[in-house]
């Protein structure tokens, strides 16, 4: 949902199709899976019902309240994977269009959801066309017509490809942002409305050990996405008797 047009094209960096929301915090720890068991054993991934396009404006609302210098999207090591992160969903974010593959490690703790951009567009009142709306249904059929033409949406989740990303696509309720001087939409600071349209992915009971996330997909305008997630499940700290 970030499109990198000028500085950056905002991806949802979900593509027309994935979905899920919350947050948790990335935590430096050592993973401590069992050798003979299957991460992918026990996870679920989700497709859009009730309250995904709520987790879309959660997701979108995290990811443009920061200033493009120290965003999560500009991040290229997984430095920056636990900004902002709270709850017990654990946003992945998109990256600039265009940028090429990058590749993120980030630790999070066991029971915590991971929601997928996949790819994504958005449309606000900040922004100039072909991404402007002046109310509810303009923001939303500006958002329809930028997603239709996103191509190519894929995710795979420890290898394995998740079939008919286009059933996951979902589209938010018009939110309220703020936005920061530099921030990734290339548009003036202040408050402002915004739609996402896009595909998430939630995926819920990873397994304490590796995980490998990718996703992306090609944006209508012109630029792909291409994202990978080294992540490591760790072990929920033993609450005190």
């Amino acid at each position: 949902m970030y499109r990198i047009r000028g500085v950056f094209v905002l991806l949802l960096a979900l593509v027309l199709m994935a979905t899920g929301a919350s947050r948790a915090i990335a935590q430096d720890a050592t993973p401590g899976a069992s050798p003979e068991a299957s991460p992918m054993a026990a996870a679920t991934i989700t497709a859009p019902s009730s309250g995904y396009e709520e987790g879309a404006s959660a997701w979108a609302q995290w990811l443009f309240s920061f200033p493009t210098a120290i965003s999560p999207a500009a991040d290229t090591t997984g430095a920056a994977c636990g900004l902002g992160q709270t709850g017990s969903t654990f946003f992945l974010a998109t990256s600039a269009a265009g940028a090429g593959p990058i590749t993120r490690t980030c630790t999070i703790v066991e029971g915590t959801n991971v929601l997928v951009p996949v790819i994504a567009v958005n449309c606000s009142t900040a922004e100039a066309d072909p991404f402007h709306g002046d109310d509810a249904a303009s923001l939303a059929s500006c958002a329809t017509t930028n997603a239709d033409a996103v191509t190519d949406g894929h995710a795979t989740v420890d290898g394995n490809e998740v079939a008919d990303i286009a059933s996951y696509r979902a589209q938010s309720p018009v939110f309220s942002v703020v936005l920061p001087e530099g921030n990734m939409l290339n548009a003036p600071a202040g408050a402002a409305s915004v739609v996402v349209d896009g595909a998430f992915l939630n995926i819920e009971d990873l397994a304490v050990g590796e995980h490998t996330i990718s996703f992306g997909g090609t944006y209508g305008a012109g630029g792909a996405i291409d994202v990978t997630y080294n992540i490591t499940v760790v072990a929920a700290p033993v609450a005190a008797s």
